[in-house]
């Protein structure tokens, strides 16, 4: 590969060439942290509402496919709410997950790390993802408040009957406020119950996966923080009532009936919803009225800071008939679905909109879109009127057609409830709407164990969820992770208005770019530790849209389609799949000549340049799993150990740090096929807004303020001034004329972010690293590209020192 070919494969350094210059002065610093050198809008704040759902197909909505169904006259899905969404702002067409399936893509979407780096990397359940930096923390630092709806599902402490710490829950990981489900299995059911069956304590929720409890958390922060406590407090409508009064001096007594208790793994408080509440509410329908209820208080507080809500729909992941569902309902079949019509909107309801309200009903004392009480109610029976007639393909459920697009259409009349209400309380043009989901749409709740039954019922015996592309969940296939997405930002994100065909854009991006984007949106720097770069600028039409490498695995634990180890790349119009590992065979497509997949172009002679390139980066874009304890600082929940000592990483099965069934751990890094002259190592070095930096920036993000070829660290140190904060980027080349294994070392109180080709090899903050880090690669033959970050509050003094084997970088 020619040296300019692998610069553009690695992407630009920074927006803006930097000139050889000498350092700039302290006293030229300023802060630049509101205004992104990438956009223009960056900073402005706005309100963030993230709708992550589960398991729906990119073809499950309307503007994406299932028009498209209807005008062919086939079975359809309709959703128009979501359509006129799209029209007001924009399709994202080429938007990825991390992974086929739920648990890892969620541990991608809230770290912001890809699976080639993140800490939890298979299906199961409930391992705890690490906390040090969060979609929850990123905004906490941009002065959000934050909330997390529904599904979580990766805090710990559940799947293992207890023998994970519960160190990882969303009020650990920077949110104000949790109500949902703490435990992955919580989520297969649409109905929230208290009891596991009538002869049972409510106790067994503090450490059971069994059942479907809804739980409310507030994190420490807020539990130590008297006007904040009591906001949340207020909030609750379905607790039982005490007699006691809260005072000024102990406003944890039992405020409207709010009774919390900490949690005795994690860092945060938390109290039980009671049936009252909660049972029999369809939760598409609880969980829109708790985030409208959220917003009416905030605003009728008139409280300062702008809001972020993370919220995640069970919708459309099938479920009902494990012991997750509650034995009550008025009708128990498989893929659950409303008990009534959605309440209307009403445009001259000033408070709510119409819709779903949190307000309780004067008569009955429940919540108005609750479905009755045990033996009267009429839960799980609603199917819209347009799909009463769908018929069932064998071996589907029964009356899984019909309920299947009622579940995404209730979904529709939701989020068009929540839109309308933004718009009723004034606030549309300021709140930034993202929707899309976390996989592929699912096949496996099919009576079948066949492979094409359950194909077949994601295409033409379903609605063709997949939409034009190959495979489902678990698949890493474009079908299992295409995701369908959309944005809208009124005023903001150029649309081409209701009733228009929506405005799309094909610029490929996955999970990482939404904490990237959010911070740019927030006006903070994106952070080094994330995987993505932001899409502001191509949301917006504006500034400069920079590249993100594509990566997924997934390692099928067993209940998937038997590929095992399954890695995916995209790079330029090209993904390569390779399902089973190192050994396997690989698989290359043209994503967009050949959207389905369709021809292989792996022994084509005409790519075999490109097949070797692609397969390389299946190496390096990725750490081992065993790495990533010594590649991370902050460790967060995963680094609790259990009582012999041993840190809690998700292992492909098993919760500790072992050996993996890929082959891809112990493998060399291939090196760069590049001849001629090593360059020197290229420095930059930035300044402006250094003493107020949160964490390491991605310094390709940002415009240097000084530049040097150096031969030598001195070179480098000497442009820093004694005592000023400051960032320096450097990038350079290893050459090693056989194979060769490396201790990479790192010690020093500034940040350090290192990358060996694409490997996110050591991630430091300032601090972490005091008392040095160490971790080792085995090198192929040949050139390797590493790219360092550094920063320092204290000039040259405080720059980590880093060494690569017996070459010393800085």
């Amino acid at each position: 590969m020619k040296r300019r070919e692998f610069l553009k494969a690695m992407g630009a350094f920074a927006v803006v060439a930097p000139s050889v210059a000498s350092a700039v002065s302290a006293s030229e610093t300023k802060y630049v942290g509101k205004k992104s050198p990438l956009c223009e809008y960056s900073g402005r704040k706005p309100n963030v509402i993230l709708v992550l759902c589960d398991d729906l197909g990119w073809g499950d909505l309307g503007e994406f496919w299932q028009n498209k169904r209807k005008d062919e006259g086939y079975l359809h899905i309709d959703t128009p709410n979501l359509d006129k969404a799209m029209q007001r702002g924009v399709m994202l067409t080429h938007a990825y997950t991390t992974s086929p399936v739920c648990a890892p893509a969620r541990a991608s979407m809230v770290t912001g790390k890809n699976q080639g780096h993140c800490n939890l990397r298979n299906n199961s359940f409930d391992c705890p993802i690490a906390t040090d930096m969060t979609l929850g923390t990123v905004m906490k630092q941009a002065g959000y408040a934050t909330w997390h709806i529904g599904k979580w599902g990766i805090g710990g402490g559940y799947e293992a009957a207890g023998s994970q710490p519960r160190r990882a829950m969303a009020c650990d990981a920077g949110f104000d406020y949790s109500y949902g489900y703490p435990a992955h299995a919580h989520g297969h059911s649409f109905y929230r119950f208290e009891a596991f069956d009538e002869d049972t304590t409510h106790t067994q929720w503090r450490t059971s996966k069994q059942g479907s409890p809804c739980v409310e958390n507030i994190s420490k922060a807020v539990y130590d923080d008297q006007d904040r406590f009591k906001f949340y407090a207020k909030l609750s409508s379905g607790s039982k009532v005490c007699t006691s009064a809260a005072s000024e001096t102990d406003y944890h007594a039992d405020v409207d009936g709010m009774q919390f208790e900490a949690d005795t793994d994690g860092t945060y408080y938390r109290r039980l919803v009671s049936d009252e509440e909660s049972r029999f509410c369809y939760d598409t329908d609880l969980f829109t009225a708790k985030i409208k209820q959220l917003i009416k208080a905030h605003l009728d507080a008139e409280r300062e800071e702008p809001f972020f809500c993370y919220a995640c729909y069970t919708t459309v992941h099938g479920s009902g008939s494990s012991a997750q569902s509650d034995p009550n309902l008025g009708t128990v079949k498989d893929f659950h679905v409303p008990g009534a019509a959605y309440p209307a909107q009403d445009a001259t309801d000033t408070e709510w909109g119409g819709g779903v309200k949190w307000v309780k009903d004067e008569e009955t004392g429940y919540l108005p879109f609750k479905e009755g009480v045990v033996g009267d109610n009429t839960s799980n029976s609603y199917i819209y009127d347009a799909y009463q007639e769908y018929t069932d393909v064998s071996p589907a459920p029964d009356g899984s057609r019909a309920r299947y697009a009622t579940n995404v259409r209730r979904l529709d009349d939701a989020l068009g409830d929540l839109l309308h209400f933004l718009k009723l309380r004034g606030i549309a043009e300021e709140t930034l709407f993202i929707f899309t989901s976390d996989n592929g749409p699912a096949g496996e709740y099919v009576n079948s164990s066949s492979l094409a039954d359950r194909l077949n019922w994601v295409e033409t015996r379903g609605f063709d969820s997949n939409g034009p592309y190959k495979g489902m969940k678990r698949w890493s296939y474009e079908g299992g992770v295409r995701e369908p997405t959309f944005a809208v930002w009124e005023g903001t994100i150029p649309a081409n208005g209701e009733g228009a065909t929506p405005r799309k854009i094909t610029h490929p991006f996955q999970f990482p770019a939404w904490m990237a984007t959010l911070a740019d949106v927030a006006g903070l720097p994106q952070p080094a530790h994330c995987d993505g770069i932001s899409i502001l600028p191509v949301l917006t039409n504006s500034g400069t849209q920079l590249a993100a490498r594509i990566y997924a695995e997934y390692q099928d634990g067993g209940s998937g389609m038997g590929y095992g180890f399954q890695q995916m790349v995209r790079d330029g119009d090209y993904v390569l799949i390779r399902n089973g590992g190192s050994t396997a065979s690989p698989e290359l497509y043209n994503v967009i000549e050949d959207e389905g997949q369709t021809t292989n172009l792996a022994s084509d002679t005409a790519y075999a340049d490109r097949l070797a390139w692609m397969k390389n980066l299946l190496l390096t874009c990725r750490i081992p799993m065993a790495k990533v304890l010594d590649a991370c600082g902050a460790y967060g929940a995963y680094a609790v150990g259990s009582t012999a000592g041993t840190p809690y990483v998700s292992n492909y099965g098993a919760t500790t740090v072992g050996s993996t069934p890929h082959g891809l751990d112990s493998a060399t890094l291939p090196a760069i096929d590049l001849k001629g002259a090593l360059p020197k190592t290229e420095a930059r070095l930035y300044f402006n807004g250094a003493e107020t930096w949160p964490w390491v920036p991605n310094f390709r993000t940002l415009v240097p303020d000084a530049g040097l070829l150096m031969d030598n660290a001195a070179a480098l140190k000497a442009k820093l001034p004694e005592g000023q904060a400051a960032g320096v980027a450097l990038r350079g080349w290893l050459e090693f004329s056989a194979d060769t294994t490396v201790t990479i070392t790192a010690s020093g109180a500034g940040g350090c972010q290192l990358w060996l080709h694409e490997a996110h090899v050591l991630e430091y903050e300032a601090g972490d690293c005091t008392k040095g880090k160490s971790t080792s690669y085995t090198l192929a033959a040949g050139r390797h590209p590493y790219k360092l970050y550094l920063t320092t509050t204290s000039g040259a003094d405080g720059l980590c020192s880093v060494s690569i084997g017996s070459t010393t970088i800085i």
